[in-house]
C-alpha cells in the first residue's frame, strides 16, 4: 500500500501538510460521522508510518513498517481487563520477565447509559510523538463503568528501540434520570397510590430502547413489589442476551382526603 497516495500528498510532503491530509481524511471517513471504516484505518495505518520520521524513512527504502511490528490498527479485537498493579510495573519493565516497553496511554471515556445499550464507536484525540492522533475506540454493548478496553501498541513510542506501549481506554457511565443498572438489569421505580394498590390497576413503561409496555398492577399488590419484564434490559458484553427491566412500586399514601372519604374508609378498616 503506498501510504502517501492514501493521504493524497506527495513523497516530499512536510510533516504538516501529512498532519493537515490525515486530520481531514480521518474527519471525513471516521465510522462516528457515517465514514467508511477501512477508509479510515487506511488513512490512520499511512498516518501512523508517515508521521514517524523513522519509520517513514523506512517506508521510502521499500519496507512497511505496519507489517514488522505488532499493535497499531492491525493488532486483532480489542480485548477487556481490569488494571491492577502488574501491568503498570510492566510499564516500567519490572516483573514477569517481561521486556522494557513505552509507556501506555490512558484514556477515559464518558456514555450515557443509551450508548452501553447500543454500542458506540468514539473518535478520540491521543497525544503521540509526532503530534495528536485521532484514534477510533469500538465500545461494544453492555460495557460496564470501570472496564476498560486495550488497544496493543497504540501507546507511547518515545523510544524508537523499545515496543509501543498500548492505549488503555476506561469507561465511565453517567448516572440515568430515570433507570439504575444492577448486572444488565435496570430498575425502574413507579409511583402508584394505595387504592391502585388494594385495587388493581395498570400502567404504561417505557424501556431504555423507547419501547410502551403495558403492566398490570395485581390487587393487593405491597409496596417495594418488584414486577419484571424479561430481556428489556442491558445486553450482556460476550453473549448478548439482554437482562430485565425491574419495575420497582412504590405506593404513595393519598394526602388531603375529604372527611366524607375519610368517613367511609373507617367504615371499611372497622369491618375488616
Amino acid at each position: 500500500m503506498d501510504y502517501y497516495s492514501v493521504l493524497g500528498v506527495s513523497k516530499t510532503a512536510s510533516d504538516q501538510e501529512i498532519k493537515k491530509a490525515y486530520r481531514k481524511l480521518a474527519m471525513k471517513y471516521h465510522p462516528d460521522r457515517g465514514g467508511n471504516p477501512q477508509k479510515f484505518q487506511d488513512v490512520s495505518n499511512a498516518y501512523d508510518v508517515l508521521s514517524d520520521p523513522q519509520k517513514r524513512q523506512m517506508f521510502d527504502m521499500g519496507q512497511d513498517p505496519n507489517r514488522q511490528q505488532s499493535g497499531g490498527f492491525n493488532q486483532g479485537p480489542f480485548e477487556f481487563h481490569f488494571g491492577d498493579m502488574e501491568d503498570v510495573m510492566r510499564q516500567f519493565g519490572f516483573g514477569g520477565g517481561a521486556r522494557p516497553k513505552n509507556r501506555n496511554i490512558n484514556i477515559s471515556l464518558q456514555l450515557t447509559l443509551e450508548d452501553v445499550f447500543r454500542g458506540k464507536d468514539v473518535a478520540a484525540e491521543i497525544p503521540t510523538r509526532s503530534g495528536p492522533k485521532i484514534v477510533n475506540i469500538q465500545v461494544p454493548a453492555g460495557i460496564a463503568r470501570g472496564q476498560q478496553i486495550r488497544y496493543q501498541g497504540m501507546g507511547d513510542q518515545q523510544a524508537p528501540n523499545l515496543p509501543p506501549g498500548d492505549l488503555i481506554v476506561t469507561i465511565d457511565v453517567l448516572n440515568h434520570h430515570v433507570f439504575k443498572r444492577q448486572g444488565n438489569d435496570l430498575v425502574l421505580e413507579k409511583k402508584i397510590n394505595a387504592f391502585e394498590a388494594m385495587l388493581g390497576s395498570s400502567m404504561v413503561v417505557e424501556t431504555i430502547d423507547r419501547k410502551r409496555l403495558n403492566i398490570n398492577i395485581p390487587k393487593g399488590t405491597q409496596p417495594d413489589t418488584v414486577l419484571s419484564c424479561r430481556g428489556e434490559g442491558l445486553p450482556d458484553i460476550q453473549t448478548k442476551n439482554r437482562g430485565d427491566l425491574l419495575v420497582r412500586i412504590k405506593v404513595v399514601v393519598p394526602k388531603n382526603l375529604s372527611n366524607t372519604t375519610l368517613d367511609g374508609l373507617k367504615k371499611i378498616y372497622d369491618g375488616l
